[in-house]
């Protein structure tokens, strides 16, 4: 090619994702609970969970967290299912579902913004009594749904309702000890009265604080160690969401016997929000984790004593099959490796980065070199294809520095205008082979007609083999920014390159979870 395209941005839980090495380590056996959406996933968990029907459901909105994440908890300690329903249509597969399950009750949560009365009239239909659990805002529904749940609670699990990943994982933890979770707007200075009358008339004498301190202040937990005493109460929390996630586990699920471990991604929550209770009616631990590696802390986690198994949930587009390989995390802002994440959006820093570069040993057009790490690809990938009789493919471009992209850059622009040379070549500091890890590939004295040929569609097909993905794919303009580029491959190593192909993936911003990134 003739872009960058790379660069990085984690949100902040991702940032701190440190590189680990070797993926080929021995761990528990794994495997998938998903369906073709949200709404299949959730009925994919409430057939394990309940193969022989129940007396009632919770229906919760897919599209809204708040008001689901007490319903997880109050689901178990009612003994009931939880699914999953868009807010102005009960998906078919839902229906199917509930007409499965044959409940006598469906309890609704939320209110009609959330769940709209034709998906209440619908329900009405599958079951002998429908109700409808909310309040005024999220707070006010969490509270119905846990008075509704709960007659008394001697320990209660308390979490921000502004933001989804703690309660999440704190759901299975909850359910495991019998206790609700309540919402609380987690920046105010105190507990507010309904959440301390609810406190007071569940007979609470525990809680458990999900989040650090910039998540539920310390006013509010000052408060709750007046209401319930000293020792009363603890916090659970870790660096990011994915820690907290470890921290809550670890102290409800450390003398579990071995058994089932349920992984989600820590960046969504429909996945999550339908396995909590079949992980809280196991009283199995529910973690998050990046899309599309473990940490290494989570890893020790899955490795440990009590997991037998480790149970993804969602599809490939919510987690990754690298997860499930235990494969840990590299850099994806680290220009040096082979993840790094360059685009429009995402430049290299520095800008002028210089890589470690070796000889491929292979036909090129300007001898450029490529990452000494992808050197031996590329010599391996030109070997198998003259190997397979398709005569010999020749490096037209590999790295470039800086200043070689500018005048590439500048070349471009003033033959094609900026918004076309846009298309086609990157801004320096914004190019993949300022990294070393891209590479444009031509056949038969020509680069830009290599897609039409057999060298073309082989590379196309079997790059993946010598860890590489075809970074530029027709159609995909709008996440890449830059038009089809059959010529222009980008080195990531075998295992991402593996995952990248079985999972379908068309870009390298899908495949890690990242904006798109059309435009500078």
């Amino acid at each position: 090619m003739r872009l960058g395209i790379l660069s990085v941005i984690v949100a902040s839980a991702l940032v701190a994702v440190s590189l680990w090495a070797s993926p080929q380590t021995a761990h528990a056996a794994t495997d998938r609970i998903s369906g073709s959406d949200r709404y299949a996933t959730s009925v994919a968990v409430s057939k394990l969970a309940f193969p022989n029907g129940t007396d009632t459901v919770y229906l919760v909105s897919g599209v809204n967290y708040p008001d689901a994440l007490s319903a997880g908890p109050a689901a178990v300690a009612s003994g009931a299912a939880m699914l999953l329903t868009a807010p102005t249509a009960l998906p078919a597969v839902v229906a199917a579902e509930l007409q499965r399950l044959a409940p006598e009750r469906i309890i609704v949560v939320g209110g009609a913004a959330t769940i709209s009365n034709s998906v209440e009239n619908v329900a009405r239909g599958l079951a002998a009594t429908v109700e409808r659990q909310s309040g005024t805002d999220r707070y006010a529904t969490s509270l119905a749904v846990v008075r509704a749940a709960f007659e008394s609670a001697s320990t209660v699990y308390v979490a921000t309702g502004a933001d989804y990943p703690d309660a999440l994982a704190a759901g299975p933890a909850a359910s495991s000890a019998h206790a609700p979770i309540v919402l609380v707007p987690g920046r105010a200075n105190d507990l507010d009265s309904a959440t301390r009358d609810l406190l007071v008339d569940l007979g609470a004498t525990r809680a458990v604080i999900v989040g650090g301190a910039g998540v539920v202040s310390t006013g509010i937990e000052s408060r709750l160690r007046t209401m319930l005493g000293t020792g009363s109460t603890t916090r659970l929390a870790g660096a990011d969401r994915l820690a907290t996630a470890i921290a809550i586990n670890r102290a409800s699920f450390a003398t579990v016997p071995r058994g089932d471990a349920y992984v989600v991604t820590g960046f969504n929550y429909p996945d999550a929000l339908s396995v909590g209770v079949l992980a809280g009616m196991r009283a199995r631990p529910l973690y998050l984790s990046v899309p599309y590696c473990v940490t290494s802390q989570l890893r020790a986690q899955l490795t440990g004593a009590t997991v037998s198994r480790v149970r993804l949930v969602g599809g490939v587009g919510a987690v990754r099959g690298m997860v499930g390989d235990l494969v840990g995390c590299l850099s994806i802002t680290d220009p040096a490796s082979p993840w790094v994440l360059v685009n429009k959006r995402t430049p290299l820093r520095p800008a002028t980065y210089t890589p470690a570069l070796a000889d491929p040993g292979v036909a090129s057009a300007w001898g450029d070199p490529v990452q000494k790490d992808a050197a031996w690809a590329v010599r391996s990938m030109f070997a198998a294809a003259s190997a397979a009789g398709l005569g010999q493919l020749t490096l037209q471009s590999g790295y470039r520095s800086y200043a070689s992209q500018s005048s590439i850059f500048n070349r471009d622009v003033a033959a094609r205008g900026r918004a076309a040379a846009e298309r086609l070549t990157a801004r320096p500091g914004y190019s993949e082979h300022q990294t070393g890890f891209a590479i444009d590939i031509s056949a038969n004295g020509c680069m830009e007609c290599i897609g039409g040929t057999a060298q073309g569609r082989w590379l196309a097909q079997n790059a993946w083999r010598y860890g590489f993905i075809l970074r530029y794919e027709s159609g995909q303009t709008h996440i890449t920014g830059y038009d089809h580029e059959p010529w222009h491959f980008r080195y990531v190593g075998t295992t991402l390159a593996e995952d990248y192909r079985e999972g379908g993936f068309r870009s390298l911003e899908a495949y890690l979870g990242r904006p798109a990134a059309p435009s500078y």
